[in-house]
């Protein structure tokens, strides 16, 4: 005797191996599978309930499809903003973060605006523990790099714990210059920068099922 229930989460188990859906997004696509099983019911009485199933399934899509269309959907927010972040970040080592340079190769300050690529190079000569400890959050800037799109919910929402930690450490920074407005926009575009990936990040550990899910396939009926 087919058994509809145990169908049903035999094919949520097997969409649930696909890393773009989100509980809610397999909850939607359970009432039209149901209610496309009962339109072929409906509409072949004599068809057999498994026959009727599998052709519901065919009717709904394949999970590459339907990952697709969902990815199409909800897929372009976080990239965007994780990709805005990164755009941010490159940025920030150009502008200016605070006033007194110093020459790369050397060990002398002189006057003019320090930008971020010295001021993370000064931070690890002269930055004392802090100052280290700040240099090495670029670190995690640098982990959302390495195939976040492959990254499981865990990895993800570890990444945007560290970027929102990192963001928050290096506040660290305007306690340390004493003045707000000593400070330039390329500190406030880099803090920033941790700040919108984890934002786009934290978007897609939403997204992504729990791990550990079964990876069960429906039988052929």
């Amino acid at each position: 005797m087919f058994d509809l229930d145990g169908a049903v989460q035999a094919w949520r188990r097997q969409f649930a191996r696909e890393r773009s859906f989100a509980t809610r997004d397999l909850d939607e696509l359970e009432d039209h599978l149901r209610a496309a099983y009962e339109v072929e019911l409906d509409l072949s009485p004599g068809l057999a309930p498994a026959r009727a199933f599998a052709h519901a399934c065919e009717t709904l899509g394949t999970v590459d499809t339907l990952s697709r269309e969902f990815a199409k959907v909800e897929g372009k927010g976080w990239r965007r903003l994780l990709r805005a972040g990164w755009l941010v970040y490159a940025i920030a080592f150009f502008l200016p973060v605070i006033d007194g340079g110093i020459t790369l190769g050397q060990g002398d300050f002189h006057e003019g605006l320090l930008p971020g690529i010295q001021a993370l190079l000064t931070a690890f000569r002269w930055g004392g523990a802090f100052g280290i400890a700040s240099a090495l959050t670029n670190l995690v800037m640098l982990a959302t790099f390495h195939r976040i799109s492959d990254a499981g919910r865990d990895r993800t929402w570890l990444l945007t714990a560290l970027a929102m930690a990192a963001m928050v450490f290096n506040l660290w920074w305007l306690f340390e210059v004493g003045h707000v407005s000593d400070l330039y926009p390329g500190y406030y575009a880099w803090l920033a920068s941790f700040g919108i990936a984890g934002t786009g990040l934290a978007m897609r550990a939403r997204a992504l099922p729990e791990e550990g899910t079964s990876t069960e396939l429906i039988a052929e009926p």
